[in-house]
């Protein structure tokens, strides 16, 4: 009764913090790809059907990719492909799998966004229970009760309420992470056991978001460090390898059959090296890295003091290892996303709150009850007060641009002829009427050059609220 006292009281505050941080409105960009990849249902996402080809991927890549007409026009060509990998954005199909059960659900935007916290939820609810399973009396329950709320109260769980696989990925990192700090402080004989269903969580995530590469070299640090424990041989490699790639074949066999994969990888790598503000406008590392600190400062004010206090008296380090070796290499992952959007922060989350949690309630411990007590008081109310401003700032606004442009198409319809449209709003055109057909166009000033070359019966403009014009008004 008492963990279900506390992990209430954690989520009540989380929903009181949620409050009006739903994204109302109509699915717009990367929202309304998510939601078409969706819609193509389980098995054209399981097998990446349709997909081009690695070599046609590569090839068109390198013949249009190098000047921004090249780069527009390639990505007009893969969306008009209907390649489901780009329309997931070249992440794996589990989230897509999640929408689709959403979807025969609810139609409605909001519940759908809605329905993403239940991976923190789960996630925190995990933290909760594997901190307690890590760690016996004290120390765990400090260490569960920071860790979960840390988690759930935190800018970059709260404030990530559109569509999007990184909410689902950052409970998958927590399961593989505790199950990994549960070998490490397991005995031998059962300590590969917890490892092979660290495996297969990360073998879920890897179909999820690219950035799991972070996740695998984690596992592969930590079965190192963990080698006496483990006794790897021949056997337990293979064992190990099959466990992952039995696990991707059944969420998701065209990352394997249609090397699927590797485009995600090769286009990530090119997002990151070469387009500039590819994830938000006039963003830096600095400013980037700055904003995650200030956002929710008392998870890594709280990682930094662990860290200082781990290296000082080594207590127990297989048990707070993984988390650590995580932090770091998925740090090192993200480090090029450069954007103030939250949710490019939760791939590191559960790794960093996990470690702040399980270092500060090693150090606790220690400390007589009262005072034990009070600190974790302390910390809590410290957690809510540094974040709360960020929490409610800047809260999300009903979009009437965007449910103009979908009123007017429907109302004088419109769904039945070519048009030309803006290029931010073609993702959410083409979700809303999909068997409607559109051009997009990126400056206005060639507006008048692709209605000449002919096939289009007008333009729909960046106005708000928007105009229908005829094509026969540019004439």
């Amino acid at each position: 009764m008492k963990h279900i006292l506390i992990l209430s009281g954690v989520i009540v505050v989380l929903a009181i913090l949620a409050r009006g941080t739903i994204i109302p409105g109509p699915y717009t960009y990367d929202e309304a790809d998510y939601a078409y990849a969706a819609s193509l249902g389980w098995r054209a996402n399981a097998l990446d059907s349709p997909t081009m080809s690695l070599s046609d991927f590569v090839k068109m890549g390198l013949s249009r990719g190098r000047d921004a007409g090249g780069k527009r026009e390639l990505s007009d060509t893969i969306r008009n492909s209907g390649d489901v990998l780009f329309y997931r954005h070249w992440h794996g199909p589990g989230y897509s799998n999640w929408l689709d059960l959403v979807r025969h659900l609810t139609s409605d935007e909001r519940l759908s966004r809605m329905s993403n916290y239940v991976f923190p939820i789960a996630a925190a609810i995990l933290m909760y229970f594997g901190t307690l399973w890590l760690l016996p009396g004290p120390a765990g329950q400090i260490a569960a009760i920071l860790s979960s709320a840390l988690y759930l109260w935190s800018y970059a769980v709260v404030r990530s309420t559109e569509l999007g696989p990184h909410q689902f990925f950052a409970a998958c990192v927590a399961v593989a992470l505790l199950l990994l700090a549960k070998a490490a402080t397991s005995p031998e004989r059962s300590a590969r056991r917890y490892w092979y269903a660290a495996v297969f969580a990360a073998g879920v995530a890897f179909c999820l978001l690219e950035v799991c590469f972070a996740l695998i070299l984690t596992i592969l640090l930590c079965g190192y460090a963990l080698r006496k424990r483990l006794q790897p041989d021949v056997g337990f490699t293979g064992r190990s390898v099959g466990v992952f790639v039995v696990t991707v074949l059944i969420v998701w066999p065209g990352a394997i059959l249609k090397l699927s994969f590797i485009k995600a990888w090769f286009f990530m790598a090119y997002l990151a090296v070469f387009r500039r503000n590819a994830w938000g406008p006039d963003a830096t590392v600095a400013g980037t890295w700055w904003l995650r600190f200030a956002q929710s400062p008392a998870p890594w004010v709280l990682a930094a003091i662990g860290a200082i206090w781990f290296i000082k008296t080594r207590p127990r380090p297989g048990v707070v290892l993984p988390f650590l070796i995580f932090t770091l290499t998925m740090s090192a992952a993200i480090s090029p996303v450069k954007t103030e959007m939250a949710r490019y922060a939760l791939p590191l989350w559960p790794g960093l709150v996990l470690f702040a949690g399980l270092s500060t309630g090693l150090a606790l411990a220690t400390w007589k009850p009262a005072v034990r007590l009070a600190a974790t008081g302390f910390i809590l109310a410290a957690m809510l007060a540094t974040s709360w401003p960020s929490l409610r700032a800047d809260l999300p606004r009903r979009n009437t641009r965007c449910e103009s442009i979908l009123a007017l198409i429907r109302d004088r319809g419109l769904a039945t002829k070519t048009l030309l449209v803006p290029h931010e709003d073609l993702p959410m055109l083409h979700y809303y009427f999909q068997r409607a057909h559109f051009e997009q166009y990126y400056d206005e000033t060639a507006i008048r050059q692709q209605i000449r070359n002919g096939g289009l019966d007008g333009v729909i403009d960046r106005g708000d609220p928007p105009r229908w014009i005829p094509a026969s008004a540019f004439r």
